[in-house]
C-alpha cells in the first residue's frame, strides 16, 4: 500500500489538504472554505470551530477524491496564518473567535507598545497588540484563559490533545534569550502570565498523536503521529526550496511578500525562525493577487462570466499584445491600502499618464508592472536597511506565478533569474508535508527536502524590456514621493 502524509496548508479563506509522497509529490488535495466575519470599526474574526471543522472536511474529501485509504496516512502536520489568538478555559470553550491578522482594532494597543519600549514596529496586524486589545477591552477573557493559542497550536490541540505552539509561531518565548527577555517584559507590561501559553516545540517534532475523540471526527485512525508544523511563511519557503541560508523566494498570492533565509542573529519581532540556526524575514505587501484581481474584475468582468478561471490566460494573451512599459501608463497597486514600513497605510491605488489611446490593456498590465515595481522597492529597501540581497537567481511560488507574462516581467524588473517550481500552487501545503517527513525520518532536515523540489519554468531578464523597466522604476518612484503627502492628507 502506497503511502503518504497529510499536509493542511490553512489560510484566511479556506484549508488545502494535500496527500504528499514520501519522494515529495503532491499527489493529491481539495480544498475547504470557511467564513470571515468582519464589522465596523476593524474587526475581522473566526470561528476556531471552522477551523476544525474545516480540516476534518479537507480529510474527508482528499480521501475520497483520491481513493486513499486512512491507514495509508503516516502523519499529519499543520501550516496556518500568522496573528491569530484564540483563548480557552479549563474546559475547553474557546473564550473569543479567532482575532486573525486583518482585524485592526488595536492601533491604540500597537502605539502605547511602541512609546513604551522605544520601537516602531508594533502594528495593529500583529499577537502583542491583539493581546493588549483583550487585557484593556475584554479582560475577563485573558482571566477566564487556562491556555492562549493561535491557530496552528488550536489544531494540534483539536487533533492530539496536547497544546504546543511550533518554533515559527511562537511570539512569546524564543530560544534566542534576549528575544525571550523581551516578550518577558512585554507580557508583564500588558499584565498577562506567560503560563497561559503553551510550550514552543520545533516544526519536526512529535508533539502527539490522534486521539481517539479526534479519530471519529477527522476520519483517520488514532495514533496517527502529529507533528510541530510552521507558519504559512515558513511553509512556502521550505516548499519552494529555499530554506537554506541565502535562499530567496517571493511569493505571489492575495498578498505577497519577498522572503530572505538567514543565519540567526538577534532578530527583530518580524524575522520568524526555522530553528535555532536560520531565521526568515520577509518585506511584504498588502496586495499582489489581490490588485491583479481588482484590475480583471472591473476590466474584464464580462470575459470573466462567461470564461471562469479561463479568463486570465485571456488577459495574458491580450496584454502580450502591449509593450513593455504600457505604453507610459502607470498604476500604484495599492487598492486596498499598503503596509509599512515602506508604504503608509494611506496608500491608495491610482493610474497616471492615461491618454485617449490607451484602453483596458494598459491598466490592466500596468498594475502588474506597478506590483513588480513595488518589490523592488522592497528589495532596495531590504538591501539599503539590513544588507539583504537578491541572489542571481529567485524562486517564485503562488497562483500569480502561474503567469508566464507576469513572471518574465518580474525578471525584467528585478534583473534576475526566476525559477517557479512545479508545484507552485501547493508550495505551502508542500513545505508543510516536509515537516511530517523530516519528523518521520523519511528527510534529513528540510534543506536536503527541498532540494527535491522540481522546477517547471525559468524566465531570465530580456535586457531591452529591463531598460524600459528601469526607466519605468524610476518614475514609479518619484510617483510615490509625490503622492505621499497627498495620502496623508486624505487619510
Amino acid at each position: 500500500m502506497k503511502k503518504y502524509v497529510l499536509a493542511y496548508d490553512l489560510g484566511t479563506s479556506g484549508v488545502k489538504g494535500a496527500l504528499v509522497t514520501p519522494e515529495g509529490e503532491v499527489a493529491y488535495t481539495a480544498t475547504v472554505s470557511y467564513p470571515l466575519y468582519t464589522a465596523d470599526g476593524g474587526v475581522a474574526e473566526q470561528d476556531p470551530a471552522d477551523y476544525w471543522q474545516g480540516v476534518c472536511a479537507v480529510t474527508g474529501a482528499v480521501l475520497k477524491k483520491s481513493g486513499v485509504t486512512p491507514e495509508a496516512v503516516l502523519g499529519i502536520a499543520f501550516d496556518t496564518m500568522w496573528k491569530g489568538i484564540i483563548p480557552i478555559d479549563g474546559a475547553g470553550n474557546v473564550l473569543h473567535r479567532s482575532i486573525i491578522w486583518l482585524d485592526s482594532r488595536s492601533v491604540e494597543e500597537a502605539a502605547l507598545l511602541n512609546q513604551r519600549f522605544g520601537e516602531d514596529t508594533f502594528n495593529a496586524a500583529d499577537y502583542w497588540p491583539k493581546l493588549f486589545w483583550l487585557r484593556r477591552h475584554r479582560p475577563e477573557v485573558i482571566e477566564g484563559a487556562a491556555m492562549i493559542l493561535e491557530v496552528n497550536s488550536y489544531l494540534k490541540w483539536k487533533a492530539t490533545g496536547v497544546a504546543s505552539v511550533d518554533v515559527a509561531n511562537g511570539f512569546v518565548s524564543s530560544f534566542d534569550p534576549k528575544l525571550d527577555a523581551f516578550y518577558a517584559d512585554v507580557l508583564d507590561f500588558m499584565d498577562i502570565p506567560r503560563e497561559k501559553f503553551p510550550a514552543t516545540a520545533a516544526s519536526e517534532a512529535l508533539v502527539g498523536h490522534v486521539t481517539e475523540a479526534a479519530s471519529a471526527e477527522l476520519g483517520l485512525p488514532a495514533g496517527v503521529p502529529v507533528f510541530g508544523g510552521t507558519s504559512d511563511i515558513n511553509a512556502i519557503a521550505m516548499g519552494a526550496g529555499t530554506a537554506a541560508v541565502g535562499g530567496v523566494h517571493i511569493y505571489f498570492g492575495s498578498s505577497g511578500w519577498i522572503g530572505y533565509t538567514l543565519a540567526h542573529q538577534f532578530r527583530q519581532l518580524y524575522h520568524s525562525p526555522f530553528d535555532e540556526k536560520r531565521d526568515i524575514n520577509i518585506v511584504s505587501s498588502q496586495s499582489i493577487g489581490l490588485s491583479f484581481n481588482w484590475a480583471v474584475d472591473r476590466f474584464y468582468a464580462e470575459e470573466k462570466k462567461q470564461m471562469g478561471d479561463g479568463v486570465f490566460a485571456f488577459v495574458d494573451k491580450q496584454l502580450e499584445e502591449i509593450p513593455a512599459g504600457s505604453e507610459g501608463v502607470f498604476a500604484t497597486p495599492w487598492f486596498y491600502g499598503e503596509r509599512p514600513p515602506l508604504f503608509g497605510r494611506a496608500a491608495s491605488g491610482n493610474f497616471l499618464g492615461l491618454g485617449a489611446a490607451h484602453d483596458r490593456r494598459h491598466m490592466t498590465r500596468a498594475v502588474m508592472e506597478g506590483v513588480c515595481y513595488q518589490l523592488r522597492m522592497g528589495a532596495e529597501y531590504q538591501e539599503k536597511t539590513y544588507g539583504y540581497r537578491l541572489p542571481e537567481t529567485v524562486r517564485v511560488v503562488g497562483g500569480g506565478a502561474c503567469s508566464s507574462l507576469w513572471m518574465q516581467m518580474l525578471a525584467d524588473v528585478l534583473g534576475v533569474t526566476v525559477e517557479v517550481p512545479a508545484a507552485t500552487r501547493h508550495a505551502g501545503a508542500l513545505g508543510t508535508a516536509y515537516c511530517a517527513l523530516v519528523g518521520l525520518g523519511l528527510c534529513a532536515d528540510m534543506v536536503e527536502a527541498g532540494r527535491g523540489v522540481r522546477i517547471g519554468h525559468v524566465y531570465t531578464p530580456n535586457p531591452a524590456a529591463a531598460a524600459v523597466y528601469d526607466r519605468g522604476y524610476a518614475v514609479f518612484e518619484n510617483i510615490y514621493g509625490t503622492l505621499a503627502p497627498l495620502f496623508a492628507d486624505k487619510n
